[in-house]
């Protein structure tokens, strides 16, 4: 049976049962042979009522259950073992289809020689572009604006190119390259995984592509936006974990004392308008989010403040 496969799409699922399906209705709609899609879903640990919606109306999926929310790298790579097809997606469970985008990204990877991942353009609901290729990291841009290298980042619309980095949204994996790379590196729990996967590919002198003529719809940020205090700690938490791995324990001491610095501007700058507001929301929100950030810095980081499960284990770095 899969043999007659030659696209793994890989979603996954933590308690978005029924975005999952219309991700994979909508990718079914638009694929030039449906039938030849084989439909992965690892499923992180779900408390609702996802597994049932699967066995009820997507009978023909492949369901990994792990059992507990083990992270995004951990659970891709789960799928990413089982996949005998020559091209894999590893992909969120917010998105919807458009076009044949998978078969548009299939095409690029095996255009370029040297190609082992690639990501499409990414629009928002309301169909403005979500940046999808990414510049490689720095600590200088880290201090100072983090944002500012994306949008001066040349990347042209009308063409395939190479790019330093994607958004890990919905990206296409070439197996066969992408065995001499390795998958995702599961240190990184949430965040910074693909950012990681690609600063691997680039250091071998292989390829990441942005493939404009292939869009796809990516309701942004659905996981973090429903615990936005959790996400703000985890993200720092991966891109420290990056810097540490790829750039040294020095600039990742420039970096955590930087941002600790900024952070305690933020915190005093918040609870000053929290007060002087009588505590309006927005300020108090924000406020204690920071005080958060602020505390998890002061304890140097302690473990599961994030997403993170109280049993997850994370190995040291290298």
């Amino acid at each position: 049976m899969i043999g007659t496969y030659d696209k793994a799409l890989i979603f996954i699922n933590w308690n978005t049962g029924c975005m999952t399906l219309e991700a994979v209705r909508t990718a079914k709609a638009h694929a030039a042979h449906p039938e030849r899609m084989r439909i992965l879903i690892v499923d992180n640990g779900s408390t609702d009522d996802s597994l049932e919606k699967f066995a009820r109306d997507l009978p023909e999926a492949e369901v990994v259950p792990m059992g507990e929310n083990c992270g995004f790298a951990r659970a891709a790579n789960a799928g990413l073992r089982r996949v005998r097809e020559p091209h894999a997606f590893v992909l969120n469970t917010d998105l919807v289809f458009e076009s044949n985008t998978l078969d548009r990204l299939a095409d690029a990877l095996d255009q370029d020689p040297l190609a082992v991942l690639a990501t499409p353009k990414l629009l928002r609901l309301d169909h403005s572009v979500q940046p999808a290729a990414v510049p490689k990291p720095q600590v200088f841009w880290e201090l100072v604006n983090r944002s500012l290298p994306r949008y001066l980042m040349h990347v042209p619309d009308d063409r395939t190119s190479t790019v330093p980095g994607l958004v890990g949204a919905c990206m296409a994996v070439h197996m066969k390259r992408v065995h001499d790379i390795g998958f995702l590196d599961e240190r990184f729990f949430f965040f910074m995984e693909e950012t990681d996967w690609c600063t691997r590919v680039n250091q071998v002198g292989k390829h990441v592509l942005y493939v404009p003529s292939a869009e796809v719809v990516h309701v942004q940020g659905e996981t973090a936006n429903r615990r936005p205090a959790r996400a703000r700690v985890q993200f720092y938490s991966s891109r420290y974990r990056y810097f540490r791995k790829h750039a040294g324990i020095f600039p990742l001491g420039v970096l955590f004392t930087g941002l600790w610095l900024r952070l305690t501007l933020d915190l005093l700058l918040h609870s000053l308008l929290a007060l002087a507001t009588l505590g309006h929301p927005k300020f108090r929100d924000k406020t204690a989010m920071y005080t958060r950030l602020w505390l998890w810095h002061a304890l140097f980081c302690p473990p599961r403040w994030g997403f993170e499960p109280p049993g997850w284990s994370q190995p040291d770095p290298e």
